[in-house]
């Protein structure tokens, strides 16, 4: 039960700032002019910023244990790779196949994976997650950069790989990460004058994207997507955290380093892959649906991992 309580804590929030968005929508509150704007606010700057701040933070700590590092990233790897080689068989439209894809491989370990694994280990976690963070975080975001350039629907012609680089360099999320990564490397640091400003500028990035797609949502498009949401879902929340503990625990991972690997394959889809999506050409309602329904089930799915794993002895 506690567990339970755990979880519903940590996706409830979340899902009320969802609601929030939809609800001043709705009202009229906000309209699409304002909704615009907010959302290249939010992907020009408030989350470049927040990658930033934390890798760089990230950087400060001490970490041996580059095995776990290894086989997260490889991990991520193959399920990027296999949903790119797969999903363009079955989804049609080239827009919504980018959206699919990060929905399928991107999970929400920015967001989650701190306070899942320290709920489950305490600070013991804290430095394992941090440096996952500090190279999952770019993994992420290059890869949804290629990606989602390989299938915007808003390319004019015939994707380069001179022009795929460029999209990459100059995606503002990639920037963010490679300046984190800088500052983290050089041990550069920050003045507390302008730390705080900054700190309090990240706080808010998550939750505007939350806000964001919240309302954005449209329950009529809702309708022709749903069956590609749910097998999306499906496959986010059950079938690849599945598959990854059974190969992670084959492998003799346990403890506080397989809790790591739980959080980083069982988190619902990332939050930034419907802002990416919205940003880049591809279908951002579905993403966002993606993400809304990915994380309301992760509520229940992380649940049942943490209560398995630990009546079978692996935590």
């Amino acid at each position: 039960m506690d567990n339970l309580i755990f979880s519903i804590n940590v996706v409830a929030p979340l899902v009320l700032l969802m609601v929030a968005g939809y609800c001043a929508k709705q009202f009229g509150f906000v309209n699409d002019k304002f909704m615009a704007e907010l959302n290249r606010f939010v992907f020009n700057f408030l989350i470049p910023l927040m990658l930033f701040q934390n890798i760089r933070k990230f950087n400060d700590s001490n970490f041996t244990d580059v095995s776990l590092m290894i086989v997260g990233l490889a991990g991520l790897g193959a399920v990027a790779i296999l949903s790119l080689l797969i999903v363009p068989f079955f989804v049609k439209r080239s827009g919504q196949r980018g959206s699919v894809i990060q929905g399928i491989y991107r999970s929400n370990f920015l967001i989650f994976g701190m306070p899942l694994a320290t709920g489950m280990y305490g600070q013991e976690a804290a430095q394992m997650v941090a440096m996952m963070l500090s190279v999952v975080v770019p993994f992420f975001n290059i890869s949804a950069v290629i990606i989602l350039s390989i299938f915007s629907e808003t390319r004019k012609n015939d994707l380069s790989i001179a022009k795929l680089a460029k999209d990459v360099a100059r995606n503002p999320l990639i920037i963010g990460c490679l300046a984190g990564l800088l500052f983290g490397l050089l041990r550069i640091d920050l003045p507390a004058a302008v730390n705080k400003p900054i700190n309090d500028l990240c706080i808010a990035a998550p939750a505007l994207a939350l806000f964001l797609m919240g309302g954005e949502f449209k329950f009529k498009s809702l309708n022709k997507n749903l069956r590609k949401v749910l097998i999306v879902t499906f496959l986010r929340l059950i079938i690849i955290p599945l598959a990854a503990m059974i190969v992670f625990i084959h492998m003799g991972f346990n403890s506080l380093e397989l809790s790591v690997l739980l959080c980083l394959f069982a988190t619902p889809t990332a939050v930034n892959s419907y802002i990416m999506a919205s940003n880049m050409g591809c279908d951002g309602q579905l993403s966002g649906q993606i993400v809304v329904f990915t994380t309301v089930g992760s509520c229940l799915s992380i649940f049942l991992f943490i209560l398995t794993l630990k009546s079978l002895g692996y935590f």
